[in-house]
């Protein structure tokens, strides 16, 4: 690893030979990653791999070009300069161009945890065989993956920006199968910290959903009361993430734009318990200070009990519409409750569990209108208990609908950079069957 020390001569050395009459920014990345994949039951194959990026960017007036290497000897440098230089010379003004970011301030986001940088191959291998044994115990393969990585980022311009962060982060994931295959059940969480991640306890859930998906029974297509476990959640919520931004907004392209002219910023649109935050100092959803271009990142509540407070803002559009611009957040969570999952599943009177979706597609931005698959255990619910797994179905929804007609939240679960709760909603357009597992 690069270390800070050794990040910021680079970059100096970098920005020492910055052509003439144009602005510099560079960006350095230093990282090492572990991983360690098991299937059918035995691990099949395990790395750990270094890796360190330098990217130059030249900036004259409105023209801007980009080059990057792995090699940080004076004549690389000179190299990787020289050609961001002549591409940027070559390449044709852009209209929305902005000079090199300068001096900013910072948050602290401590999110660096050295016994997670220094997990070793052995440590995954033991956490492998601990799911393996899981799915052993109950005649069931099992398949999965453990990866971990610290990660440190420089930014920095001749225009007087220092930028540094440092973070490690882990995830576990594992599936299982019956051995008839018609059963089939997942589980995966994510830190910064690998020893909050507990293999056997993921595998034994993994498990237990196979075991009870096994040989489900047909559910007609329709709109149901449906609770979404957390990974289901964060893969909507994903798409109503994406379109936070103000411009789109501003433009009419949007579901927050309002019909003839302006936003939904101030608007009631979700029920009370709908809150929605971005926070760069929670280290465990990999929070950052900064974005890619360096702008800071603040604790910044998005939607305050169903109302949508703000969208975010790029530097180009900011300075057109005279706002801050606030980055590209991460770190995001979905306010959770105080009730179990059980608790919500006993208000059902009918209704369906799923555990996640999977290959997710946009069909309509204007609404954030999405389809996808469900995945890996879903189960009918009748009077407020499981009734037995039920088919796989595709689904037609938007986030914006499955937050509206929201009326109960549970806990909080970690994927993606993304807490979520699990979360109770209505009218869920399961829209026809599947016939995957």
């Amino acid at each position: 690893m690069i270390g800070e020390a050794k990040a910021r001569q680079l970059v100096g050395r970098v920005l020492a030979r910055a052509p003439k009459g144009g602005d510099a920014t560079v960006s350095v990345s230093s990282e090492r990653r572990g991983n360690t994949r098991f299937a059918r039951s035995e691990i099949t194959s395990s790395a750990d791999v270094d890796r360190q990026t330098l990217a130059v960017t030249v900036q004259f007036g409105k023209r801007s070009a980009t080059a990057t290497t792995n090699a940080f000897d004076d004549a690389a440098l000179e190299d990787v300069v020289a050609r961001a230089a002549r591409m940027a010379k070559l390449a044709p003004e852009s209209p929305e161009a902005m000079p090199a970011l300068g001096k900013q301030s910072y948050v602290k986001a401590k999110a660096s945890d050295a016994a997670t940088a220094k997990l070793t191959p052995a440590a995954r291998a033991k956490a492998a065989g601990a799911a393996i044994a899981a799915g052993d115990a109950a005649k069931l393969v099992i398949a999965g993956y453990y990866q971990h990585a610290i990660t440190q980022l420089a930014r920095a311009s001749s225009a007087g920006l220092w930028a540094w962060h440092e973070a490690t982060s882990a995830s576990f994931s594992c599936t299982a199968r019956t051995a008839d295959a018609s059963g089939s059940g997942w589980a995966e969480t994510s830190s910064n910290r690998a020893a909050d991640i507990n293999a056997e306890a993921l595998a034994k859930i993994a498990v237990d959903k196979a075991t009870r998906s096994a040989k489900p029974k047909r559910l007609e297509p329709g709109r149901y009361t449906v609770i979404l476990e957390p990974a289901a959640v964060v893969d909507l919520l994903g798409f109503l993430i994406n379109a936070l931004g103000a411009r789109r907004a501003d433009e009419g392209r949007s579901y927050f734009a309002k019909p003839g002219g302006g936003t939904r910023v101030g608007d009631k649109l979700f029920p009370d318990l709908v809150t929605l935050i971005s926070d760069p100092t929670d280290a465990a959803t990999e929070g950052a200070p900064f974005d890619g271009e360096g702008l800071p990142l603040a604790k910044t509540t998005w939607i305050d009990k169903g109302v949508l407070k703000g969208l975010t803002y790029g530097r180009y559009w900011a300075h057109k519409q005279s706002k801050k611009p606030t980055g590209t957040p991460n770190g995001w969570t979905l306010a959770g409750g105080k009730q179990t999952r059980e608790d919500l599943i006993k208000g059902v009177t009918r209704g369906v569990l799923i555990t996640r979706c999977w290959y997710l597609r946009d069909l309509d931005p204007q609404t954030i209108l999405v389809t996808g698959l469900t995945r890996d255990g879903v189960f009918l619910i009748e009077k407020g208990q499981l009734a037995g797994p039920v088919n796989n179905f595709r689904f037609n929804e938007s986030p914006i609908h499955m937050l509206a007609k929201c009326d109960a939240v549970a806990g909080q679960w970690i994927s993606d950079s993304v807490r979520a709760p699990t979360l109770r909603t209505h009218e869920f357009n399961l829209a026809s069957i599947s016939e995957a597992v």
